[in-house]
């Protein structure tokens, strides 16, 4: 028996000192508490995990009372913006989430709401690639839900992500960077080194490399990346029908909460590079449960889609564009787009 243990305790201790290390150095940002989630970032966070934490250690001095809700699309909507077309004294939180879906947004609304918070005005931003994607939590350290907001497993959470450290690759990757302090191309998948910051209150993200480079020298940005951005066909399709029975039922809870709150709301579709057109279907699904008034496909062919000068690369599009599409739905022309980029606080 004492074999055994001895045995035992051997195989265990390779996996007790990756467990202490996990705990010790923290990569992911999941085990304590942090003021700013970006400062000296070299592990890209959970952002479900990054929003749901700031807004609870801030919701009660800040009082929020807006949300932007989306995938990181958000990043071309900043609260500073918004506030431009809000009430006087309104608190915007930025809560969004990598590849967020309607069931990420469903479930933080009901969370807000059902911390007896107000949810007084509401942007939801959805994407024709992953917003109808799936109706559940995903997996993945980048994408699992915060525990809080899905009221899934702490267990399976902390799982996800000591699985992803794990990872041989990882593990050569960051204790490589750490040790060294330099990067290369093969830490890619593992390691950043772009200036990122996440504010502390909006929790709005600032991309300060590339914001910085685009003002420098826009031209040479994109002549740099003219492989990011492929060709379209002259003739692009729209997307099959995405929204299921299950999706519709928690987009009718989120009119519901909507309608509790007395919200003033708008649902945006994304216009992403790929051109690709919202099913009209979904798109009269969308109408009906939230009103004529209160959606704004920007999907598909149109003036946006068609420069690449609107977007960072094939997947984000820039702040410019998030305040064109405010100063459109919102009937207003209360800053300037072009001006507003450039006076964005954290990177001036």
């Amino acid at each position: 028996m004492k074999k055994f243990l001895k045995k035992l305790a051997i195989f265990c201790i390779p996996f007790a000192v990756a467990l202490l290390s996990f705990i010790f150095f923290d990569p992911f940002r999941i085990v304590r508490g942090y003021d700013d989630f970006s400062k000296n970032m070299s592990v890209i966070p959970n952002r479900d995990f990054v929003s749901t934490e700031t807004y609870l250690k801030n919701r009660e001095k800040h009082r929020y009372d807006s949300f932007i809700f989306g995938s990181s699309r958000t990043v071309a909507f900043k609260t500073h913006a918004w506030a431009n077309y809000l009430p006087p004294g309104s608190r915007p939180f930025m809560f969004d989430a990598s590849g967020e879906s309607v069931y990420g947004i469903y479930k933080k609304i009901a969370f807000v709401d059902s911390l007896g918070e107000t949810i007084r005005n509401c942007l939801v931003i959805l994407c024709t690639d992953t917003s109808f994607a799936r109706d559940s939590d995903q997996d993945g350290h980048l994408f699992v839900k915060h525990p809080r907001v899905a009221g899934t497993s702490w267990i399976h959470f902390y799982l996800e992500f000591l699985k992803s450290y794990l990872d041989p690759k990882f593990l050569f990757s960051y204790y490589k960077f750490m040790i060294t302090q330099k990067y290369e191309p093969s830490m890619r998948r593992f390691i950043t080194t772009a200036q990122i910051k996440y504010d502390g209150v909006t929790n709005d993200i600032y991309l300060i490399d590339v914001d910085n480079e685009l003002r420098r020298d826009e031209v040479g940005y994109y002549r740099s990346r003219a492989n990011v951005f492929f060709d379209r066909k002259p003739t692009v399709g729209e997307a099959e029908p995405l929204i299921t029975d299950k999706l519709i039922a928690m987009l009718q809870e989120i009119m519901d909460i909507f309608k509790r709150h007395g919200t003033d709301y708008k649902i945006i579709i994304s216009p992403l590079y790929d051109q690709i057109q919202l099913n009209p279907a979904d798109l009269d699904r969308l109408k009906r449960i939230f009103g004529e008034s209160r959606v704004f496909d920007y999907s598909g062919k149109n003036r946006i889609t068609e420069s690449i000068e609107n977007y960072y690369e094939d997947k984000h599009y820039r702040p410019e564009v998030g305040i064109l599409i405010l100063q459109e739905i919102y009937g207003s022309t209360a800053i300037d787009a072009r001006s507003a980029a450039i006076i964005a606080p954290a990177v001036r």
